[in-house]
């Protein structure tokens, strides 16, 4: 018994995983949990503003809501297991599926061509959260949009956000946001648990790719 115990005492222990060695870095980086230009966010908050849809979640560009919805900054030393973590759902019955397909979505597609985005995806979708000893929360309906992977930067999106919150406004539709990210779109036979789909075209089904968070 007292071998077994010993052993299991002196047992490596697991090395941190990537995301965990980032949140380290970040948490202890003061210039990372504050906005330094050219970024228009933080580190810290690009790289976990998603934390918890995948494994790998895209990183943040730019949302609507930014100066409305400040994100939690951790204290330096917080736990990791103590971050707040979110899924990704669905968005079914709303007053925005209502007009989804014959007039938000080409008018917002309409805007980004016009505006020389690249886009990868398109979508509604709606984000739950949990925090460390706290109840799930569900914030609101996002248009969530994916752009192509170094073919634009924060300010450009930014720039492009009023047109969209107008073309929501126009169908008396005030109280959703627009959240950028970027990452490319691969077609799978098995769509993994993330996923990406372009409503404006049903059929069709991705995944988010991207590099490693800087």
């Amino acid at each position: 018994m007292v071998d077994c115990v010993k052993r299991e005492a002196t047992r490596p222990s697991t090395p941190p995983s990537e995301v965990e060695t980032l949140y380290s870095e970040l948490s202890n980086d003061s210039d990372a949990r504050t906005v330094v230009a050219p970024d228009l966010i933080s580190k810290y908050e690009m790289n976990f503003w998603y934390h918890g849809i995948s494994g790998n979640p895209p990183k943040l560009l730019w949302r609507s809501d930014f100066e409305t919805n400040p994100f939690p900054i951790p204290t330096p030393g917080t736990n990791f297991l103590k971050i707040p973590t979110k899924a990704v759902h669905g968005v079914f019955k709303t007053p925005l599926n209502d007009v989804w397909d014959d007039t938000v979505a080409p008018r917002i597609l309409a805007s980004l061509k016009a505006q020389g985005l690249k886009y990868s995806a398109v979508q509604m979708a709606r984000f739950s959260t949990v925090e460390d000893g706290k109840d799930e929360t569900r914030g609101p309906i996002v248009v969530w949009i994916a752009v192509r992977p170094n073919s634009t930067n924060a300010g450009a999106v930014r720039d492009a956000t009023p047109d969209i919150l107008r073309i929501l406004a126009d169908v008396q539709l005030t109280d959703v946001v627009v959240e950028w990210y970027e990452a490319s779109v691969v077609r799978l036979v098995d769509p993994p648990r993330v996923s990406v789909e372009d409503n404006t075209d049903p059929s069709s089904s991705a995944s988010i790719t991207r590099s490693r968070p800087t």
